[in-house]
């Protein structure tokens, strides 16, 4: 859940994806599994949607793309 908070935050502050991204490669520099991180943002953008967040939503969406190489 903290990976989930930390993008959140990023996604409604300042959008920065640089920063989300720095933040993706810290954690796969840790050992966390890209798949772990695919599945950790898939469920916040779901969350996001059960909450009428489209922006939001999109924007974990984009992460998205960029993790998996879309």
């Amino acid at each position: 859940m903290e990976i989930q908070r930390k993008v959140l935050a990023i996604i409604e502050g300042s959008r920065d994806f640089v920063k989300i991204r720095t933040l993706l490669d810290g954690w796969q520099a840790e050992g966390v599994p890209a798949e772990q991180l695919v599945d950790e943002l898939t469920d916040l953008m779901l969350d996001l949607r059960a909450q009428n967040r489209p922006d939001d939503e999109d924007a974990v969406a984009e992460v998205l793309d960029v993790l998996t190489g879309w």
